[in-house]
């Protein structure tokens, strides 16, 4: 009896429970699913950038499929020698340009950016890789948005 009603409770258990499978919410769309994975990023075009200010319309063409559109909608300096930028992009539904500008001791400049919009699957990484400047597409879902 004690074995028959063992067997019982643990059919009803794993009859209950539901088998691992794919997150059940919709999959999001691909903002940048047209550009390749990488490509070579136009510096001159990325280090026009710095010369924008707080409400400037901005158009930057940083390679030959990424054209960027949108209004300056932040410019801060955090630090000494550090900037950051947020830029709202019109052309890719009010996606976010977030670019950090750091100033080298040489008078140089790194800049680090990305391209995310929350509602999408992809984004964009702008990076520097042994003195170039690449544009690199990631998926959304290791980027923590606020």
């Amino acid at each position: 009896m004690g074995f028959l009603l063992a067997s019982l409770c643990c059919g009803f258990i794993t009859s209950a429970q539901d088998p691992f499978t794919k997150d059940k919410r919709a999959e999001k769309s691909t903002l940048f699913a047209s550009l390749p994975s990488k490509s070579t990023c136009n510096r001159p075009e990325l280090e026009k950038i710095l010369q924008y200010a707080k409400s400037d319309q901005i158009s930057i063409k940083l390679s030959d499929n990424l054209i960027l559109s949108g209004e300056v909608i932040e410019k801060v300096e955090t630090s000494p020698g550090i900037q950051n930028m947020n830029i709202r992009l019109s052309n890719y539904g009010n996606a976010l340009l977030n670019v950090s500008i750091f100033s080298q001791p040489d008078n140089t400049n790194k800049i680090v950016g990305r391209i995310i919009h929350p509602k999408h699957a992809d984004a964009l990484v702008i990076a520097e890789e042994n003195g170039r400047y690449y544009i690199t597409k990631h998926k959304m879902e290791f980027f923590m948005v606020e």
